[in-house]
């Protein structure tokens, strides 16, 4: 994936579910250049192993925002699911988008079908967790090829806007 985000002007990015910023801190320090957005709540929520208690979230959000100080002049935090966050994302504006939030089949079709107007052309709308049913199934449907890849963690995924 990473050899499709470019290197030689301003980068503008989205991570989708944050937890506790290991991701954002790698896409971060690989690409100097890059302002990320960060999308997600930090309220409890269920997921494909479970229901996720808001305190658990709240403890997340403190140990994101801790790793994240370090380059707080490059991220935008939007604090809200991907649902109500769409209202604040341009159209065709962002040059990847990873997708690593909630990763039940709706969920995970509503942000891939949805953000995918949000990549610019020639930009990566990728994610995580595409061995996952919900993800997998979402993948299936929405019709377009995808490359499995281990960039930024295992089990990733991307498709190139062209």
């Amino acid at each position: 994936m990473y050899q499709h985000i470019p290197t030689d002007r301003p980068i503008k990015g989205i991570e989708i579910g944050v937890w506790q910023a290991h991701t954002s801190v790698c896409l971060l320090e690989k690409f100097p250049n890059l302002n990320i957005t960060l999308i997600d709540p930090f309220e409890g929520y269920q997921d494909w192993w479970g229901f996720i208690d808001g305190n658990t979230m709240k403890g997340h959000e403190a140990v994101a925002f801790e790793r994240l100080k370090p380059y707080v002049d490059r991220v935008n935090i939007i604090k809200h699911f991907s649902d109500k966050a769409l209202e604040f994302i341009a159209d065709e504006s962002f040059d990847f988008i990873y997708i690593d939030g909630d990763h039940s089949y709706k969920w995970a079709l509503h942000d891939i079908t949805n953000y995918w107007t949000k990549v610019r052309q020639g930009g990566v709308l990728c994610g995580h967790d595409r061995s996952l049913t919900g993800v997998a199934q979402a993948l299936e449907e929405f019709g377009k090829p995808f490359t499995p890849t281990e960039e930024p963690q295992s089990d990733s995924w991307y498709i190139l806007k062209q």
